[in-house]
């Protein structure tokens, strides 16, 4: 998509770091007409404000806030504004070879149709969006993002069991994460370790811990900072020393398990 010169008008553009492939885009347009154009990626979104048209197949659709679009590769479409809403979206283009280790190999999804209301994957594809858009977020954190998004929008597929044999391809990627909480690493570097597919991987740490890979670092990371706080480091200290970007996302975790800020907890 290009902009013009009207200032009513904003598309931003984000690649997220560890999602090669994977680009998300942001816009406000009001009075926007997109002629009959396609993606060579999968095309998903949704409404945050206002209201568009979608034509798809011949077909005509009202997509409005809470609403889902979903694309395949390749599929014609025209969409233009409707009302006097600023029409606000966001969007995601997802190649196929991007989401296949999130598909246990698969490169496809099928969607029943262009479009569906559905306000809880609203929200999951609009948070999912917002943590991708983060200049701060970790390799982890947007693979296991992207990873639930997926899930999410293959939730009508039959996937195929996690392989019986893997409480030690389980524990070798739990030692792994012991040992590496602190460090940046994706699913694909655990999967690598436990010798699994990243969904298998995900799926079966999931059942043996009761935790996503991502939350389990996570506690690790509160469980260190907390030793370290008692022993009376600096705060800002732990936070690096733990693997977080910064004070503030200490403090988001470690409230989150503790109920209180690392600063209140040091004090008492």
């Amino acid at each position: 998509m290009s902009i013009d010169g009207d200032d009513r008008d904003r598309a931003r553009f984000v690649r997220p770091r560890f999602l090669p492939g994977v680009e998300l885009v942001s816009v406000a347009y009001r009075d926007r007409v997109f002629p009959t154009h396609m993606h060579p990626e999968y095309v998903v979104g949704t409404v945050v404000s206002g209201a568009e048209e979608l034509r798809v197949g011949g077909a005509e659709h009202v997509v409005g806030a809470g609403d889902v679009l979903r694309l395949h590769p390749g599929e014609p479409h025209a969409n233009r504004c409707l009302g006097g809403e600023t029409l606000r979206y966001r969007v995601f283009y997802l190649p196929g070879e991007s989401i296949a280790p999130y598909l246990d190999g698969e490169t496809d999804l099928s969607f029943a149709g262009p479009v569906v209301r559905a306000p809880a994957l609203a929200r999951l594809l609009a948070t999912t969006h917002e943590t991708l858009c983060h200049d701060g977020t970790g390799e982890l954190e947007q693979e296991s993002a992207m990873l639930g998004l997926i899930e999410a929008l293959a939730a009508d597929r039959n996937v195929a069991a996690a392989p019986a044999a893997t409480g030690a391809a389980v524990e070798r990627a739990r030692d792994y994460i012991d040992a590496h909480f602190a460090d940046g690493f994706g699913l694909a570097t655990l999967a690598e370790v436990a010798d699994l597919s990243v969904f298998h991987l995900a799926h079966s740490f999931r059942k043996a811990t009761g935790f996503s890979p991502l939350a389990y670092r996570n506690q690790l990371r509160v469980s260190e900072a907390r030793r370290m706080l008692l022993a009376g480091e600096r705060i800002a200290d732990v936070a690096a020393a733990v693997g977080f970007a910064d004070q503030s996302h200490l403090t988001r975790h470690f409230q989150r398990i503790f109920g209180v800020s690392p600063g209140r907890y040091a004090q008492q």
